[in-house]
């Protein structure tokens, strides 16, 4: 089932991302990680796409950082590790998207206070440093083209 998010997302999400930046390298390594991480999902290449999903989360894709935390939960192209599956998934939760939530809720229900109160500072570490205000994103859902779901899509803006 985490596998079939993991594609869901990277297929339906990641591909539509609209970028509108003033530092076209960094848009560039954007879209590449981006274009390079969906096309690894797909042809089920997780240890290339956790390199790529990992560079796309740092730019502050909320689909990648999605992604990512899906992988680090099942372990595919990376070890297994719920701490870094919940801090993902707690900045990819930015973005209010029901699902997203659903699963952050879920892990954290899984873990113990302990692990809750320690993973709380590097929660807020990791919206300060990947979250949509520091990496200049915004996100809304839209309509996919012949259908009546709705998928994120995102945009980065940087100033110069």
């Amino acid at each position: 089932m985490k596998k079939l998010l993991l594609v869901t997302a990277m297929t339906c999400g990641i591909c539509s991302l609209s970028i509108n930046a003033a530092d076209s390298f960094e848009v560039e390594k954007f879209n590449r990680a981006t274009e390079l991480s969906a096309n690894a999902v797909r042809n089920k290449n997780y240890d290339s796409a956790f390199e790529h999903l990992e560079v796309a989360s740092k730019l502050g894709n909320k689909v990648s950082q999605f992604a990512l935390a899906l992988l680090y939960m099942d372990g595919l192209g990376v070890e297994q590790n719920y701490a870094q599956a919940y801090l993902w998934l707690n900045v990819a939760a930015e973005v209010k998207e029901k699902r997203w939530r659903k699963v952050r809720d879920q892990l954290h229900n899984s873990l113990s206070k302990e692990q809750v109160a320690v993973l709380k500072p590097l929660v807020s570490e990791y919206i300060k440093k990947y979250g949509a205000e520091t990496q200049e994103i915004s996100c809304s859902k839209r309509a996919v083209f012949n259908s009546h779901r709705k998928q994120m899509e995102c945009s980065k803006n940087l100033t110069l």
